[in-house]
């Protein structure tokens, strides 16, 4: 946000749901000062990232790695943030368009894609 707040140029930050959680209240900051800048929000329902560590050490399942149901489209709305949800890949053209099309006097915009999860090996080049 800020690299987009200096240069007053659209920028994208593609985000994972468990990310996001980290630092939501960028949302706000971002409609507050109308910061030009897309988040892609990819919501698969968890911490990814977490499981698979859990995996990777033995620990499975990774307990409060579930985060679904959490409406990331009306969260950022409520920060002032407008925001739209693609559910289906059908859908993914025109919503991009539509998110990665806003000018850079537009403010933010975040567009929730609904992801598959996913069981890969993330930590994997580290075993053995």
């Amino acid at each position: 946000m800020g690299r987009a707040l200096a240069d007053r140029r659209r920028l994208v930050c593609v985000v994972g749901d468990g990310s996001a959680l980290y630092s939501v209240q960028a949302l706000w900051s971002a409609a507050r000062y109308a910061a030009p800048v897309t988040y892609v929000l990819l919501d698969n329902g968890g911490y990814a990232a977490v499981r698979a560590l859990g995996r990777r050490i033995g620990v499975e399942p990774v307990p409060g790695t579930d985060i679904g149901g959490i409406d990331f489209a009306a969260l950022a709305e409520s920060f002032g943030c407008p925001a739209a949800r693609a559910e289906h890949p059908d859908e993914l053209p025109a919503a991009l368009d539509h998110a990665l099309g806003r000018g850079d006097d537009a403010g933010p915009f975040l567009l929730r894609l609904r992801v598959a999860g996913s069981a890969g090996t993330l930590y994997e080049p580290w075993a053995g």
